[in-house]
C-alpha cells in the first residue's frame, strides 16, 4: 500500500473511531493536535512515537437514559404495593370493628366491600400493575444488555481497525 493510501486509511480509521466512540467533543489539546496533524500529514515522526492508546483511549457509551429509567422504575412495584396497602389497612381495621371481626385481609383487599377504598387499590389491580411493571423492567434489562453487547462489539472492531491503520501508517516513520 502506498504512503498516500496508508495515510488516508489511518485518517479514515481515526475519524470513524472518534465518531463511534463519541469522543469528538471530549478530546484534549494533544489529541486534537494529533488528529489535525494526522489529517494534514504533519509531524509524522513525532506522532509515530506517541502512545495512541492514551490519546485515543478505548471508550464505550452506555445507554444512560435506559439505565436511569431502569434505576428509577426498579422499586415502582414495591412502592405501588405499599401505597395500596396503606390505602387498604385503615378501611380493613374499620371493617373488622364494625362488620366482621374474623374477615380475611386478602379477601377484603380483593373484594373491597362497600367500596371502602379506591378501586385502583384492589388487589387484582395492584397485582396486574406490578406484573406489568416487572415485565417492562425485564424487557428493559434485556434491551440494555443487548445494546451494550452490540455496541461493545462494534467499538472493539472499529478500535482495533484504527490501531492497525495507525500502526501501518506510522511504521515507516519510526
Amino acid at each position: 500500500m502506498s504512503d498516500s493510501a496508508t495515510h488516508q486509511a489511518a485518517v479514515e480509521a481515526v475519524q470513524k473511531w472518534l465518531k463511534v466512540s463519541k469522543q469528538q467533543t471530549r478530546m484534549g489539546a494533544a489529541t486534537r493536535q494529533f488528529v489535525a496533524d494526522l489529517e494534514a500529514g504533519l509531524n509524522t515522526r513525532k506522532w509515530a512515537a506517541a502512545n495512541i492508546d492514551q490519546m485515543l483511549p478505548y471508550r464505550t457509551q452506555s445507554p444512560r437514559l435506559l439505565l436511569i429509567v431502569r434505576a428509577g422504575a426498579l422499586f415502582l412495584p414495591i412502592l405501588l404495593t405499599w401505597l395500596a396497602l396503606s390505602q387498604v389497612i385503615g378501611p380493613f381495621a374499620l371493617f373488622l370493628q364494625n362488620q366482621q371481626a374474623s374477615a380475611n385481609f386478602l379477601w377484603f383487599w380483593q373484594t373491597n366491600p362497600g367500596h371502602s377504598f379506591g378501586g385502583i387499590y384492589e388487589l387484582s389491580h395492584v397485582a396486574l400493575t406490578d406484573a406489568a411493571l416487572l415485565a417492562f423492567l425485564t424487557v428493559l434489562a434485556m434491551r440494555i444488555a443487548w445494546w451494550e453487547s452490540a455496541r461493545a462489539e462494534v467499538n472493539e472492531h472499529v478500535y482495533v481497525d484504527m490501531l492497525a491503520a495507525l500502526e501501518n501508517y506510522f511504521i515507516d516513520h519510526r
